[in-house]
């Protein structure tokens, strides 16, 4: 890291409890609960949320949030739940639809980007956000998840105290790839505990994948493992409906995040 990146760090012992946060391991429907309140604490935020957000199917595949004394997670929420009614109501017309609006899922992003103090208070998400004080301050990131309408989104919130800021977005930025790394991690050791996702691939399948991650068509593939290239065409239909994707590159990124012994055989 160049000394002018280091400058903006607003201590650096932070940069030795982002690589400590990372370490943390354990139970979680998306990321490791210790991990998102290590998150918590080095943002110095009063909640992280971590959810899989469908928006086509107005749906969360599930949430997580941590605060200071306590952690929630909930896979497939009842569609018909108040927040996630209210929350699905406003959602085209806020800043949290954005990603799809745009395409761009890349870097971070502060309320403050888009509104004004003013501006903010007046939206409908933050006159309406439900039980308890309304978020004050929200900084988020986002992934791909697959496909256009489906990502993954981390949301880090204050209720009072200053905004976040230059100092907090490049904290984010800084473990932002690292973030979905140790999710793609959870997820390898979820389905190889259940035999879902990479672990459910037949050998074939996964030799199939391992080629397509190296750039090879479908055409050098067959050559390479003696099918026709119609076979390989529909062993990758196959590998897509299993990891519940619909691209080679989607595919390719969940076999390529997955443990060393998932590797085809040689």
């Amino acid at each position: 890291m160049s000394i002018s990146a280091t400058r903006r760090v607003r201590r650096l012992d932070e940069l030795w409890q982002l690589q400590e946060v990372l370490q943390l391991d354990g139970p979680g429907v998306g990321l490791p609960l210790g991990l998102l309140q290590g998150v918590r604490r080095v943002l110095q935020c009063d909640i992280v949320a971590f959810n899989d957000i469908d928006s086509r199917r107005r749906c969360h595949h599930f949430l997580q949030g941590v605060d200071h004394e306590d952690a929630d997670e909930v896979v497939a929420p009842d569609p018909d739940d108040p927040e996630e009614l209210a929350f699905w109501e406003h959602y085209w017309q806020s800043a949290c639809s954005l990603p799809e609006r745009t395409g761009d899922l890349s870097g971070v992003r502060l309320t403050s980007d888009f509104y004004s103090r003013r501006q903010w208070h007046e939206t409908p998400y933050y006159r309406e956000s439900g039980e308890g004080p309304p978020p004050e301050f929200e900084m988020s990131t986002v992934w791909g998840r697959g496909s256009p309408d489906r990502t993954l989104r981390l949301l880090c919130v204050r209720f009072d105290g200053p905004d976040f800021g230059d100092d907090d977005r490049f904290l984010l930025e800084l473990l932002r790839p690292h973030l979905l790394m140790a999710f793609h991690r959870a997820e390898s050791a979820r389905d190889r505990q259940h035999g879902t996702g990479v672990a459910a691939l037949t050998p074939r399948q996964r030799a199939v994948l391992a080629l397509a991650v190296q750039g090879r068509t479908n055409h050098a593939i067959g050559r390479e493992l003696g099918i026709a290239e119609g076979t390989v065409r529909t062993h990758l239909m196959h590998v897509y409906a299993t990891l519940g994707v619909s691209s080679r590159a989607a595919a390719a990124a969940l076999l390529t995040a997955a443990s060393p012994d998932l590797a085809p055989p040689g």
